[in-house]
This record gives structure tokens, C-alpha cells and sequence, in this order.
């Protein structure tokens, strides 16, 4: 080591002074791969807000993929500014949702100079924007009252509601030894937030606590009861949530971009190595709708509900749907109310349970679309069905869940929205049948450039490179049209390909076959003989 010319410190003064001078470029670079990732992605959004000395205050962004997402998964999102890992020390907030698979994906990212009101004021203002100006229903914080106020003003009919975990920490700060080391204390706060359905099951369970270990002068008690209807979960009755009650998704994502950002990385680095936590999160969605695709539901229960649920709901809400039918169990109808269509639910167990613990729950059944609303409000927090709704339902027979029950962000069918010239691809069209061999030679071409792009990140930027200089290329070359393509065709013949499988005919290309009766026996190995003359077309009717 004494013959090396440069110790630790200055070897430490050099890379600071490389990163000052990347710093300079800095902006350079960062202006230059919001360009390119543009010209990959036609519908990347970015959006750059400055003060009144032109310094940068913010700078958002966010790709197609979100944005297409956020219009079918946008309406509980989480959003938190905890990350802080960058050459500037800025805050770096994340909007993240939650799909059809229970799995998180990123709407968007922020990078922002301070936490300051007006600067989170022209935040949500813009993310709106970014997102086609639709508001989402309810949004979820951390406590900081700089952000109150703004969503309050840009996002006025959206809910805000607090994270849990965070109420969690700061009782766990103030409370000090008497939360640490008290177990007890520690499992009824915990059961307080987590197995409260009812406003009336919180408040005697909050009252029980503070009168059981003394805490009915503790301020930071009064304060968190003063404010429950921020964080507590009866008060989500009614709110949709997506069984979001805290920021946990937004911190797990912060927790995946250390693995993917370098610390102290500059704006652009920044910015680059975010894509591959977004192509990351991706690629994990992609094989979850694969596998919901390929996987057959396993029934537990044997009730028609379960049935039908594992042919509507993907995977991970089946699993949600088979525990609310197993805790359904536990439950039956005590008495029914037939004037309002109102039907009792008791627990079998009611004498065992808490004694805050409510033990019985009106469920109301709406005719005529067989709307069922129950006093716990778990449909309106999540939409998915309680176990008391279900246990009236098996008791009503009902072999489908209705129509209004089924929310179509959980189904399978979430993200099949398709456009007009591309619905004909949805399962086994027989409309592929008919092609033109300039349709099968790009289709399958297609197919190929899909299959290697998708193998790995950079195959993924030079096949959406490619694609995109085709599209600025072909958008002048198509205007006109020789009435040869698909389109054409299908809007010259209208063809009527459905399949009549009920009846005993048969339409395709024009021409009605007759279903031929089968013979009773074994059936004959020997040649069919040739119709008498005059009945060559007995089996065959040509439409006119």
C-alpha cells in the first residue's frame, strides 16, 4: 500500500470532482433521454416545472403502459416521497396503483426540489393532466400536512386518506417502553386497526384500550382519536380503496429502486436506471396474466359461487373470494325480514368472541338486479363480496354472483379494452381465417419482432426504436387505399362468421349444411353410395 501515489481522501476528492463535472451536463443528457425514451414510447409523457428564477422545481414523467393502466387501475393510488438516494438529495415521490393480480404498478415518477405546499400543489395538478385530467377516487399518504391541502384544492371529490404503518410508528415513538414492552398493548392496537369493520365495534374497542392501560390523558391518544376518521378502517366503509389502508406498496417500490439506483446517481442515471425497475414491474405483470390464462381455479367449497367466480376473477381475487366463502361458514341466517328484503346474519361462535366483537350483520338484497348491501361495507372498500353477502346468497340459491357485484378491475377481462381493429385477434376469431397473405406474412412477422423484443431490456429498445420509425415511415404510405386489405374486405362482405351451435345449421361463407342425425349402432366402415340422380343436393341449400 505505501507504494500506491493516492490515498482514500484522494481518491474520494476525485470522484467528487467527476461528479461536479457531470453535474454541469447534467440537464444536457436528461433533456436527451426524455427525447429518446419519446421516440420509443409515442405516448411517453414527461413534464418539467420551474420557479420564477427558471431553476427546476419538479420534473415528472411516466410511459404509455402507466397511462393506459392508470385509466383502468387509477382509482386508488398511494403516493410517498421517502426516497431520497440521488446526487441532489431531492425527494423522489412514486404514484403507485395496484392491478387485477394484487400486484403494484407505477404510474409515474416525480423528482422535486422541496416538500413544500405550492410544490405539491402543481404536482398533482400536473399528474392529473399527465393522466388525461381524471382524478382518482382515493389517494393514500403518509401524514404530512403539507400535502392536505393541496389534494383538498387540485383534487377536490378524491378521498385522502392516512397509512396506517405510519399511525403504527408514531404510537410505537410516543407510547416508548409501554408499547415496546407490553405485548398485550401492542396486539390489541394492532387488532384495533386491522379487525375493525364497524364504527361501533372501533369506538367501544378504543375505549376498552385507553381504560384498560391507562391512556385516557396520553396526547398523542386524544390526537390519533381525534383524527381516526383519517386512518382508522371503519371510516374506509364506503371508500374505495382496493384493500389499500397504507403507503406499504410505495415503500416496497422504494425499497426495489435501491436495487436498481445507484446511490448519489445524477438526474439522468436517474431517470435510466428507473426504466428498468418500470420494465422489471413489467415483466412480472406479463407473467401473472399468463399464468391466470393457463392455471384452472382449484374449488374448496363446491357452492356454485366459487364456480363462477373462478371463471371471472383472476387468481389472487379467487383466493380472497374462497376465504370469505370458507369464513362464510361460520355464519347463518338467524331471521328474515321479507317486508324489506332483509336478511340477519349471525356468528355461530357469538358467545366466544370479543365483547366489543359485533357478532350479527344485516345484509339487504335490492330487487330487481339482486344488489346486496351489508352493514360491514367491505364491497364498497374493495369490491369483492363479503362472507355475510355470500352466506345470504347460498342460502337465496344463487348459482352466479350478480352482475353489479362483479367489478370488472378484478376480472380477467380487465385490460382486454382493444380497439376496433383489433378485436379480431381476441380468442379464435374465425375471421383469421379469411386473410389476405399481405395480412398473414405482417401478422406473423409481428408475432416474431414481439417474441425476441421481449426477451431482455435492450431488445426491447431496439425493437420499439424500430417500430416507431416504421410508424412515422407508414403513416404517410397508407393514406391510400387499393380496397385489397382485411378492412376492406370484411366491410365489403359483412360476413356473419357466428356459429349457431344449438341449432342444426351451420352459416359459413354463404352456405347453410344441414345437420345430419346420427344413426343408432355401431357406426359402418363401409363407403357412403352416390345419391340417386335428382338428389345430388338433397344435404346441400344454397342461401339466394
Amino acid at each position: 500500500m505505501e507504494n500506491v501515489p493516492f490515498n482514500k481522501r484522494s481518491l474520494n476528492y476525485l470522484c467528487k470532482r467527476m461528479n461536479w463535472e457531470i453535474a454541469e451536463d447534467d440537464i444536457r443528457k436528461t433533456v436527451e433521454l426524455l427525447s429518446e425514451l419519446k421516440k420509443k414510447d409515442p405516448m411517453f409523457a414527461d413534464s418539467v416545472l420551474v420557479d420564477s428564477d427558471s431553476k427546476i422545481q419538479a420534473l415528472m414523467w411516466t410511459n404509455g403502459r402507466s397511462r393506459y393502466q392508470y385509466s383502468t387501475f387509477g382509482d386508488a393510488i398511494t403516493f410517498d416521497t421517502t426516497y431520497r438516494t440521488n446526487q441532489y438529495d431531492m425527494p423522489f415521490g412514486l404514484f403507485v396503483g395496484v392491478n387485477h393480480h394484487f400486484q403494484s404498478i407505477i404510474l409515474g415518477g416525480v423528482l422535486m426540489r422541496n416538500e413544500k405546499e405550492e410544490t405539491f400543489d402543481r404536482v398533482f395538478k400536473e399528474f392529473v393532466s399527465l393522466m388525461g385530467g381524471k382524478a382518482t377516487l382515493t389517494i393514500l399518504t403518509y401524514q404530512c400536512r403539507s400535502m392536505e391541502l393541496p389534494i383538498a384544492n387540485v383534487l377536490p371529490g378524491t378521498k385522502h386518506r392516512w397509512c396506517k404503518w405510519h399511525v403504527l410508528r408514531r404510537a410505537k415513538e410516543t407510547l416508548g417502553p409501554a408499547y415496546t414492552m407490553n405485548k398485550e398493548l401492542r396486539d390489541e392496537l394492532h387488532k384495533i386497526l386491522e379487525y375493525m369493520p364497524t364504527v361501533k365495534e372501533f369506538e367501544a374497542a378504543w375505549q376498552t384500550l385507553v381504560q384498560k392501560y391507562n391512556l385516557q390523558e396520553h396526547p398523542m391518544m386524544n390526537q390519533l382519536y381525534e383524527l381516526r376518521k383519517k386512518w382508522a378502517k371503519p371510516y374506509f366503509a364506503g371508500v374505495f380503496c382496493a384493500r389499500m389502508t397504507s403507503t406499504q406498496r410505495s415503500e416496497s417500490t422504494n425499497h426495489m429502486l435501491k436495487n436498481f439506483v445507484p446511490p448519489g446517481a445524477s438526474m439522468h442515471m436517474f431517470i435510466k436506471h428507473y426504466q428498468k425497475l418500470q420494465f422489471d414491474r413489467d415483466a412480472e405483470e406479463n407473467f401473472a396474466e399468463k399464468k391466470s390464462r393457463l392455471v384452472s381455479p382449484v374449488l374448496k367449497s363446491g357452492l356454485p359461487l366459487e364456480r363462477h367466480a373462478g371463471k371471472v376473477y383472476t387468481p389472487a381475487l379467487f383466493k380472497l373470494f374462497q376465504e370469505a366463502c370458507f369464513k362464510s361458514a361460520s355464519y347463518y341466517v338467524e331471521n328474515i325480514l321479507a317486508v324489506n328484503d332483509t336478511y340477519c346474519v349471525t356468528h355461530l361462535y357469538a358467545d366466544q368472541r370479543e365483547a366489543w366483537s359485533k357478532t350479527s350483520y344485516n345484509v339487504k338484497v335490492q330487487q330487481p338486479d339482486n344488489y346486496l348491501q351489508c352493514e360491514c361495507g367491505m364491497y364498497e372498500h374493495m369490491g369483492l363480496l363479503c362472507c355475510h353477502a355470500i352466506r345470504v346468497m347460498a342460502q337465496l340459491r344463487f348459482t352466479k354472483i350478480p352482475e353489479r357485484h362483479i367489478m370488472r378491475r378484478w376480472t380477467k377481462e380487465a385490460c382486454e379494452d382493444l380497439p376496433e381493429y383489433l378485436k379480431i385477434y381476441k380468442g379464435r376469431s374465425p375471421i383469421l381465417g379469411s386473410t389476405t397473405f399481405r395480412h398473414t406474412a405482417l401478422y406473423t412477422t409481428a408475432l416474431d419482432i414481439v417474441r425476441m423484443g421481449d426477451s431482455n431490456p435492450e431488445a426491447f429498445e431496439f425493437a420499439m426504436s424500430k417500430l416507431s420509425d416504421a410508424m412515422v415511415g407508414l403513416k404517410e404510405k397508407a393514406n391510400g387505399s387499393d380496397d385489397k386489405g382485411l378492412e376492406d374486405i370484411l366491410d365489403k362482405e359483412k360476413i356473419d362468421m357466428q356459429q349457431n351451435i344449438n341449432g342444426k345449421t351451420v352459416l359459413k361463407n354463404s352456405m347453410i349444411v344441414e345437420s345430419r342425425k346420427r344413426d343408432r349402432g355401431r357406426p359402418t366402415n363401409a363407403r357412403c353410395r352416390p345419391c340417386r340422380p335428382g338428389y345430388e343436393d338433397a344435404h346441400l341449400m344454397y342461401v339466394a
